[in-house]
């Protein structure tokens, strides 16, 4: 059953912020070079409206202040150069396009020159429904296997479909507060319980966001509403919102039933939340069960490098009038470039004749199709081949509903789905390696930092979710094989065998308390082995090796890592045995918390100077303290406050020329 259009009274982009006629025209289609010299140049295609360019760039991507603009540019330049980067470094910029005293274009890019790899990595939940633990088991194993080699700290919870999304968040919560390494993601996994939430009506707190409000369409009361599981600051309420106009009963909200009062956050989100639900979609003729197998399964092979896929997109736009396609203009010139963005080309027609990684498709809808597009069953039908898609128009947006289009993507090909353009959606940081749920916390916390669209107050509202897994990038490598780890002669040998042709490597000693990677190698090696001869110190040691290469994207260019290969060593140092044989101390407490004294209790015989000096696991000194002089007998040291971060070291305390070495952990 096809609804009409998207209300045009509704959608009409009306703004004192932005006059633009359409889509393309509305979004400065920013790309960028990584040069040399380290600088970078940012370019856009040329068009022919007058006016100028104002360009803002944010150092600090903490801060939601673009400041003052760092250059102005006349109306006819399209290229401008930041000689104020070196290589290593990425910054963010915005760039604005005036007609007198009115906006009428706007662009947004995360640029960098030779951007390096993450050196402390995040936790993530997997929150799985508990109807998959024994038949997804095997691919369940898989997914956190293939999350470990690429270095995330990971956590594992079943929910059951009969809890209440209260309780279920509850327990995120407390692992939340409790973990040692705090996730950033959460990634659901089947049909966990689904919060709705929100005051949608003409009356209420906000128009529907697809505008269809009592009277025209009556898409009114909560939807969906996954964020609520990222957000742990916020409050939500259920006794004050009261409304049955909505068509479909699910959508109705009133006092005590579970559903939530909020229509926007009530505070930002902290986790980067995705999902892949795949219940209720008998179109396919497959059980729930099985279509998040073949997800799993695609998703491993994606990840891993097996599944490539060529790099460009297409958009396919059926509401020229309006700027809902402004979200696949924007972000695809930011990741693959406007070259290699086409939108003179069909949806399904297209990716039925060649792979796209991106696609943006936009229509009149309902539940079940798009037109212009297609509807759930070209899904089913079609040989679709396209990781992330993005989907626009009425109702399919309300995603928990049989055989909704949103999710249809992920039940065929695809594995990343989102509403985007209601509002406007800001995943451009992937261009530079980044999670597409990075993109969708952006999102949903966009309050205004970032254009919005202006579409029916529907920018930080509860709505805004991410169709897959949150931790999905646009580029992979294979991993190394048969990493073996021999301490020898004091030093400790790596060996691993080649995951392709042309491979590089990095090289790392983990810090399993932090989940730190502690480069090893400066340059980036193309053997097959590499000796670490600066351990000095015995112990068991975790060792990781990656494939390493520096990826040229439109953003400029970064260093992506593939997953990771570890062995395990037992290394034996004979100059530490020497040393702890030779004097005897203790410390407490160990661990040691980054925010309290250290007390070092010794004896020794006879008056001493000593001296107290950290070492780190590659056996750099890290700190040491002046030469104390101390009288014989039982002595205890108080060092207020290691001025080192978290992580795993050795102090070793000199007296006269006896030494002694003991490891201390400093946690957070």
């Amino acid at each position: 059953m096809k609804k009409t259009a998207l209300p045009l009274l509704v959608f009409a982009f009306i703004s004192n912020v932005i006059l633009a006629q359409v889509a393309k025209d509305q979004a400065l289609r920013l790309q960028a070079v990584a040069n040399p010299n380290g600088s970078i140049t940012i370019s856009w295609p040329i068009n022919n409206l007058a006016g100028s360019y104002s360009i803002y760039k944010r150092s600090n991507p903490l801060s939601n202040n673009w400041g003052s603009p760092i250059a102005g540019l006349d109306g006819n330049e399209n290229s401008y150069t930041d000689v104020n980067v070196k290589k290593g470094e990425a910054f963010e910029y915005h760039i604005a396009k005036h007609l007198g005293s009115t906006t009428i274009a706007l662009g947004y890019i995360f640029a960098g020159n030779a951007w390096p790899e993450p050196k402390q990595f995040d936790g993530i939940i997997l929150l799985i429904d508990s109807h998959y633990r024994i038949p997804l088991q095997a691919e369940i194993a898989q997914l956190n296997t293939d999350l470990t080699k690429e270095s995330y700290w990971v956590h594992q919870m079943f929910a059951g479909r009969n809890e209440t999304p209260a309780n279920v968040k509850k327990r995120l919560e407390e692992y939340y507060n409790a973990a040692n390494i705090k996730p950033a993601c959460l990634f659901i996994i089947g049909h966990v319980p689904v919060p709705y939430a929100g005051y949608f009506s003409a009356n209420g707190a906000a128009p529907p966001p697809d505008g269809h409000v009592e009277g025209s369409g009556n898409h009114t009361g909560a939807w969906p509403a996954d964020v609520y599981y990222g957000i742990f600051d916020g409050e939500f309420t259920d006794y004050m919102v009261n409304i049955t106009t909505g068509a479909q009963a699910r959508n109705h909200n009133v006092p005590d039933d579970g559903k939530f009062d909020q229509t926007k956050l009530s505070a930002n989100a902290v986790l980067e939340v995705g999902r892949v639900d795949l219940f209720n979609m008998p179109a396919f003729g497959k059980s729930d069960t099985v279509l998040t197998e073949n997800y799993l399964q695609r998703n491993h092979a994606w990840r891993t490098g097996q599944w490539t896929i060529t790099e460009r997109a297409l958009i396919d736009n059926n509401f020229t009038g309006l700027n809902l396609a402004s979200t696949g203009y924007a972000n695809f010139a930011a990741i693959i470039g406007s070259d290699s963005t086409f939108d003179n080309r069909d949806y399904f027609t297209a990716q039925k004749s060649g792979g796209y990684l991106w696609s943006y498709g936009c229509g009149a809808g309902s539940y079940t199709s798009c037109s212009g597009i297609g509807n759930t069953n070209s899904f089913v039908n079609d040989s679709f081949e396209n990781v992330f898609t993005i989907l626009a128009g009425s109702f399919f947006g309300d995603w928990d509903v049989q055989n909704n289009f949103l999710r249809a993507p992920l039940a065929s090909k695809s594995l990343a789905s989102f509403w985007g353009g209601i509002p406007k959606w800001y995943v451009h940081h992937m261009a530079l390696g980044e999670r597409i749920g990075k993109g969708t916390k952006i999102t949903q916390n966009n309050n205004g930092f970032y254009f919005t669209g202006n579409f029916n107050s529907s920018a930080n509202s509860m709505h805004i979710a991410l169709m897959g897994d949150p931790t999905l990038t646009i580029r992979n490598l294979p991993a190394v094989q048969n990493l073996q780890a021999i301490s020898e002669n004091k030093q400790v040998k790596l060996y691993w065998n080649s995951a392709g042709l042309n491979q590089q490597y990095a090289v790392y000693i983990v810090d399993t308390l932090n989940n730190i990677y502690n480069r090893l190698n400066e340059q980036i090696i193309t053997d097959t082995f590499y000796t670490d001869a600066n351990n000095h110190y015995s112990g068991n040691y975790l060792y990781a090796v990656k494939p390493i290469r520096l990826e040229t994207t439109a953003s400029g260019s970064f260093y992506k890592v593939g997953g990771a290969a570890f062995a395990r060593v037992n290394h034996v140092n004979s100059l530490l045995d020497r040393l702890e044989n030779s004097f005897a101390f203790t410390v407490y407490p160990n661990p040691l918390s980054a925010n309290n004294s250290l007390h070092i209790h010794c004896y020794q015989n006879e008056k001493a100077d000593m001296q107290f000096q950290l070492f780190d696991m590659q056996g750099r000194q890290v700190w040491f303290s002046q030469n104390q002089y101390l009288s014989s007998g039982k002595q205890d040291i108080v060092v207020e406050k290691m001025p080192v971060p978290a992580g795993v070291y050795f102090l070793q305390v000199q007296a006269n020329n006896v030494k002694a070495v003991q490891k201390l952990i400093i946690v957070n």
